[in-house]
């Protein structure tokens, strides 16, 4: 029995989706633990490039199940727009399943997160994900499940409905009509009732049965609820521990946590980032890596290696090996930095400080003498320049995990596997 955590090692977009499509081939179900269409999983592959917001990674395989679990939250409308969209492309989406107690992102969570988003830096995607966790939390949220039980789900939306319209009203926006709304989650009950499943049998059985689980995260460590960079973080935990959570795995059966890190670093919105670039190189780093939120289309702030957030990553997951990706896009830089510490005064920190710490601190670097040689056609480790090789070690000493895969492209291929 193998279940393996795949969680974000840095600020999130760390190519996540990309090592799950690869382990995939050998996976038996691919689960989506938390999260929603706030971030996205970009996938490459013989039917083109694909940008998942809320299917888990493993959809192009269809004898892996694919599971969106409890700890998720959902816009229907979105979901089903992903679905056909991936229909049109020729993938097989009849393996797809959602667990009955996942969260719906209704219309009024996405009004409620863009109103409330005006003013703020908080750099939200305005996708309403705060606002359905936070009804979550308050016993106001509806699941999907209900979608099954119109009568129980008419009661619950005669309570809730009154409440977030006199939220919308301090906003300034118009109320939302009981019926319009009821007639809504009619038209998706009818699509989706045949995906609604309870996930704890199916990922009962498949751990009984020694089955391959792949648990996949969304966003990072940095953006997490508890240990990010609070208050500019997600509503739920990307983390290992979000895993057992969200997927309704218990601790002792997850066998591996993989952290996935860029061989730099990059994030999108707000919030400290002490590696940040604002020169030529950052632009640098942003063009050859296309840098750009895979949901929002936002530009990604982008900067050096810094080895404090994946040693803190590591810690907090527990993680058993990293995955390094887009090491190809450092292939023309003539010198390369990473960060070992972070200078604050007269003191260099290794550990992570507080957020507003954060935004006060100096980045202490290493440099290295690039590699100028192409790794885009590499398919082992002997075959990477040793200059990259060392690089890659050194990040491994730094974070006191060892590597175990390394991507220098985009397609499956271009995966190396240690």
């Amino acid at each position: 029995m193998t279940v393996t955590a795949i969680v974000g090692a840095q600020y999130g977009d760390e190519g996540k989706g990309r090592l799950i499509d690869y382990l995939a081939s050998k996976a038996d179900v691919v689960m989506r633990f938390q999260g929603g269409n706030n971030a996205g999983h970009t996938v490459v592959n013989d039917l083109g490039t694909f940008k998942l917001h809320l299917v888990p990674s493993g959809i192009f395989y269809p004898n892996v199940r694919c599971l969106m679990g409890a700890g998720t939250v959902i816009d229907l409308h979105s979901f089903l727009d992903e679905i056909a969209s991936l229909e049109n492309a020729g993938v097989n989406t009849a393996n797809l399943w959602v667990d009955r107690r996942a969260h719906i992102v209704l219309p009024y969570h996405r009004l409620l997160d863009g109103a409330s988003e005006k003013g703020n830096e908080l750099g939200t995607t305005r996708r309403g994900i705060g606002p359905v966790y936070g009804d979550k939390s308050a016993y106001r949220g509806i699941r999907v499940g209900d979608l099954l039980h119109p009568e129980f789900l008419r009661q619950r939306l005669e309570v809730v409905l009154p409440l977030k319209n006199y939220e919308m009203a301090f906003y300034g926006l118009p109320p939302l009509n009981l019926e319009d709304l009821l007639s809504q989650t009619t038209q998706w009950s009818q699509k989706l009732s045949k995906r609604i499943v309870d996930s704890v049998p199916i990922l009962r059985e498949a751990i009984q049965a020694d089955q391959k689980i792949l648990l996949e995260g969304q966003l990072g460590i940095m953006r997490d609820l508890d240990w990010g960079i609070y208050p500019f973080s997600t509503a739920s935990s990307p983390t290992a521990g979000g895993a057992c959570t969200g997927a309704g795995v218990p601790p002792r059966f997850i066998d591996q946590v993989i952290g996935v890190s860029k061989a730099y670093a990059t994030s999108v919105g707000g919030g400290p980032f002490p590696t940040e670039l604002f020169d030529e190189e950052g632009e640098r780093l942003r063009k050859i890596g296309d840098e750009y939120g895979a949901t929002t289309r936002r530009p990604r702030r982008c900067g050096w290696f810094d080895a404090v957030t994946v040693r803190y990553a590591s810690w907090i997951n527990g993680l058993t090996a990293i995955a390094i990706t887009k090491l190809d896009v450092l292939d023309s830089f003539e010198a390369i930095k990473l960060c070992t510490g972070y200078r604050l005064g007269d003191q260099v920190l290794t550990d992570m400080p507080d957020t507003f710490t954060q935004f006060q601190v100096k980045p202490v670097y290493e440099e290295w003498s690039g590699w100028k040689l192409s790794t885009r056609e590499a398919r082992q480790w002997s075959e990477l320049p040793p200059v990259a090789q060392a690089y890659l070690r050194r990040i491994g000493e730094l974070v006191g995990v060892p590597i175990r895969y390394v991507s220098i492209g985009p397609r499956r291929e271009q995966m190396i596997c240690l």
